[in-house]
Formats: structure tokens, C-alpha cells, sequence
């Protein structure tokens, strides 16, 4: 039975989409007992003064003094939660903070995983799902991605490897957080979603994915993604992890 559900939001200049995100939340989540961790990885706009002014009791903001990525606000998201949860089966659920993706998805989500599942990924490329707004680069890049990554790196259940909107049953999470100590969450940018599901796979989590509806055209901030920086890093990871499943092979004996 899930006891707590925490919603982490890493965020770095959204402004107002945050406000009004999180303002979201306390409508569609008023059934569960909820947290919400607002990361805020060195915004200079404000951003996080605006939602401390909402006066919300169940957020806490997170500041780190200067931007570092991705990657380490989402380790500082799943630290603050993992110190905080008494129950594996509690739930915690991290999206975009930039009103991209839909918090009316989320009682879905907590409803596979109070089924038995680990993981629950909202993917775009399960049957139902849609994207509005974005470039035709950016979905060529998410298409290949998947289809390189499930070529070289199969997850039972997975096409979507990117996408940073996912439910985490909080037990998988701090036994990974207790088998990879420091290294769990190793990659500082968006790559690191990857890192993360190749790891939570490695540990034999059960993964299903549901068809979300990525609005793109609701974001109002310009994109914080280096497309090429990050299609380099996903091949680096990729390579690297590809090489270290060959050299772990059991060699045949003659």
C-alpha cells in the first residue's frame, strides 16, 4: 500500500510555469498524502521566490547556488526523498517543471505501481501517445535515441529512455542508491535519464510504460537542452555500457 507520494521538480529559470505547475498539483493530487521537493538548480529568475510567495505547506525548496545540471538535481532530489521516506512502497514521481508534461497523468502512474510495478516511464512512443510543439530535429533525435538504445541496451517494457517524466517506487530507488553509492547517478546532463533507467535495469526492475500527451506547445521558456551535447553524451554512455557488458561476459572454455 502506498504510504507518501513525493513529486520532484528540478528546475532552472521557468518562472511562472513552475507557479503554475505546482498550483496543479495541489488540484489533481488532493486524494494522496503529498510532497513536493522543488529543486532549483541556480535559477537567476526568480523562479523559486515566486513559488515560496504561493505559501504551499507541502512544498520545500532546494537551491543550489550556481547551475550544475541535470544530473545533479535529480540526485539532490532523490537524496532529500530517500532521507525522508519511512516506506519502499511510498512513491516518487519526477517531471518537467516547465508545464510540458501533464500532472492528470500521475494517478495512473501511482496506480501501476501500487500494481507490482517498479518503474512506471510516460513514454511517446506507446500507442495513445502525442507530441505537440516540438521541432522535427528534436523528435528525429528521441526516435533514433530509442531505437538505438533498445537495438543495443533491450529494458523489458521500455521504448521511451529519455523522457524525465517517470514514478519510482522509493524501495528500487534506495536499493540502487545502496548498490551504486555516488556512481547511481554519474552523468551531469540530460543523459543522465538514461544512465539512471540502464542502471534501474541492470537491478531487474519491473518497467511498464503509459502514453502521455507531451505538450510542447505550453512551454513558454526556451529550451534548456544542447541537442548535440547531449545526443554525445547518450553515445559515449551508450559505447561505454555496451564495452562493459562485453568485458563481463563469461568467456567459453574450449
Amino acid at each position: 500500500m502506498i504510504k507518501q507520494l513525493y513529486v520532484v521538480l528540478p528546475t532552472f529559470n521557468e518562472g511562472d510555469a513552475l507557479c503554475a505547475l505546482v498550483l496543479a498539483l495541489n488540484e489533481v493530487l488532493q486524494a494522496y498524502a503529498f510532497h513536493i521537493f522543488v529543486v532549483d538548480d541556480g535559477s537567476t529568475d526568480g523562479s523559486t521566490e515566486k513559488v515560496a510567495d504561493l505559501n504551499l505547506p507541502p512544498v520545500t525548496i532546494v537551491r543550489h547556488d550556481c547551475n550544475q545540471g541535470l544530473g545533479s538535481a535529480i540526485r539532490t532530489g532523490f537524496n532529500m526523498v530517500l532521507s525522508m521516506s519511512e516506506h519502499d512502497n511510498d512513491v516518487l514521481v519526477m517531471m518537467d517543471a516547465d508545464l510540458t508534461h501533464t500532472p492528470n497523468l500521475i494517478p495512473r502512474m501511482i496506480s501501476l505501481i501500487a500494481e507490482g510495478n517498479d518503474l512506471v516511464i510516460a513514454s511517446r512512443f506507446r500507442y495513445g501517445a502525442q507530441i505537440r510543439g516540438l521541432s522535427w530535429q528534436r523528435q528525429f533525435f528521441s526516435h533514433a535515441a530509442s531505437w538505438v538504445f533498445r537495438c543495443f541496451l533491450p529494458i523489458p517494457g521500455v521504448k521511451d529512455y529519455t523522457c524525465g517524466f517517470r514514478a519510482y517506487r522509493v524501495g528500487l530507488l534506495r536499493q540502487a542508491a545502496n548498490h551504486y553509492q555516488e556512481s547511481f547517478i554519474s552523468e551531469s546532463g540530460f543523459s543522465c535519464m538514461v544512465d539512471v533507467l540502464l542502471k534501474l535495469g541492470r537491478l531487474k526492475a519491473i518497467m511498464v510504460e503509459v502514453p502521455m500527451i507531451l505538450r510542447y506547445d505550453w512551454k513558454v521558456s526556451a529550451s534548456k537542452m544542447n541537442v548535440l551535447q547531449t545526443i554525445l553524451a547518450s553515445l559515449r554512455l551508450l559505447v561505454k555500457t555496451v564495452f562493459r557488458q562485453m568485458s563481463n561476459r563469461p568467456q567459453s572454455i574450449e
